[in-house]
């Protein structure tokens, strides 16, 4: 089934939303439009930060890499646990939060919880939930959530929620994340009502939580479209994984049925956001389901593992299966002189070989993880190109069969011992 180009008024910022195409068996592709001159493509890739930096990466490193993707925009995804220090002097900037991290002109989004860190369970009360910044664990109420909103002054922000869900938790502990969620987001809704000339640029997106409870997913549902339509832009869905390598665990029987009732009961006009790790065979099933912008943690988890992306989304190479990554801790990358994956064009692969990476690795230099981010990116970013091309043709099925005969997605944390002195000089030894 096709559809013609519709238009949705998202809210009042002119924040846009245009459905282009929904595929009989392949998900949705759409334009969504933040800024009145940025139009991203989704299904999207949202860039994660960490402290505001892409990690391992300098502005102008990541801009070359987008211009070989024929990429100039994009969405950036910022975290507040790692961002938090940076408030007060953002509320004395005159600019623009884009500006400020030095990607001006580009859209942000302001996340609570970071996506490549596991965030420790525990900690909720009825009023706070934690904040796990660098300097331990801050009680974090709505109304000062909020205040630091207004000190960022994102493009797009999730509205505050109780996600300390995972696939184990008791029907207890999910009943309170959806209870104090909905008492949050009271008051998220009521601050935003109140200091409109504070969040006049913002766009909040209304978190879904719910563990792996249907009747909690549907509560928290209805009680986010009970509100004024104008007083959120989307769906941010929350409490599926504690966030960092959990996300890349996940099982699909598990997670699939919770989300797919979940997409039933919302309206197309609103972009439906999936913020973790998922793996890529994840990814595509999330797609199919209605899912529209995920992020590049698992890009970044895979590279702080020693990993290469090598899996093959590309059904004419040959061969088509191949290994899903490249572990250059490998002894045997030593003497390969060829690069991490023979038909990739980033920057890593064009001039530098397995054997070199290996290298990095043994003497524990930062260009290590550099060259490996790199590829990374530019392997996803590719990955999600293709995605859309094969949305427009219908033909997603057969990239996700192409995607799972090929192995394991999921990431392993990285046992390998460092010497104690090159810790923070490249490598990290833990990166769950």
């Amino acid at each position: 089934m096709h559809c013609h180009p519709v238009l949705f008024q998202m809210n009042k910022v002119n924040m846009k939303f245009v459905i282009k195409n929904i595929a009989k068996s392949s998900g949705r592709l759409g334009q969504l439009r933040i800024k009145e001159d940025v139009e991203l493509s989704t299904p999207l890739l949202m860039q994660t930060t960490k402290g505001g930096s892409i990690p391992y990466l300098s502005a102008e490193v990541f801009e070359m890499l987008l211009k070989q993707q024929q990429q100039q925009q994009f969405l950036l995804q910022l975290t507040l646990c790692s961002m938090d220090q940076m408030a007060e002097s953002l509320g004395q900037w005159s600019r623009s939060l884009c500006d400020y991290v030095g990607y001006p002109g580009q859209s942000t989004l302001l996340l609570l919880r970071d996506p490549c860190e596991a965030t420790p369970t525990g900690g909720n009360d009825r009023d706070v939930v934690p904040m796990f910044t660098r300097r331990g664990k801050e009680a974090l109420t709505a109304k000062r959530y909020m205040e630091m909103v207004a000190q960022f002054r994102p493009d797009v922000y999730q509205g505050m929620c109780d996600a300390d869900t995972h696939p184990e938790s008791t029907k207890k502990r999910v009943q309170k994340s959806v209870d104090r969620t909905e008492k949050f987001m009271e008051e998220c809704y009521a601050e935003q009502a109140g200091k409109q000339e504070s969040f006049s640029q913002c766009t909040m997106l209304a978190p879904l939580v719910g563990g792996y409870s249907t009747y909690a997913r549907t509560q928290s549902i209805q009680h986010a479209r009970k509100q004024p339509s104008e007083s959120y832009g989307g769906y941010i869905f929350e409490g599926f994984h504690t966030n960092g390598l959990a996300a890349t665990n996940l099982k699909s029987e598990q997670l699939l049925p919770i989300v797919e009732h979940c997409m039933q009961q919302l309206e197309t006009d609103k972009p439906r956001f999936m913020p973790g790790a998922f793996t890529p065979p994840l990814t595509l099933e999330l797609i199919r389901l209605g899912a529209d912008v995920f992020d590049t943690s698992y890009a970044y988890l895979a590279a702080a593992n020693y990993k290469a992306l090598t899996f093959n989304y590309d059904k004419d190479a040959v061969p088509a299966v191949q290994a899903v990554f490249l572990d250059v801790t490998d002894d045997e990358l030593k003497e390969q002189f060829t690069p991490l994956l023979s038909n990739c064009s980033c920057l890593a692969c064009r001039q530098h070989t397995r054997a070199y990476l290996h290298h990095l690795y043994k003497t524990h230099e930062l260009l290590g993880p550099i060259l490996l981010m790199m590829h990374n990116l530019h392997h996803y970013l590719g990955f999600f190109e293709v995605i859309r091309t094969q949305l427009a043709q219908d033909e997603l099925p057969q990239l996700l069969a192409l995607l799972t005969s090929q192995g394991s997605y999921s990431i392993q944390p990285n046992t390998k011992v460092i010497a104690k002195a090159a810790m923070g000089k490249g490598f990290s030894s833990n990166a769950a």
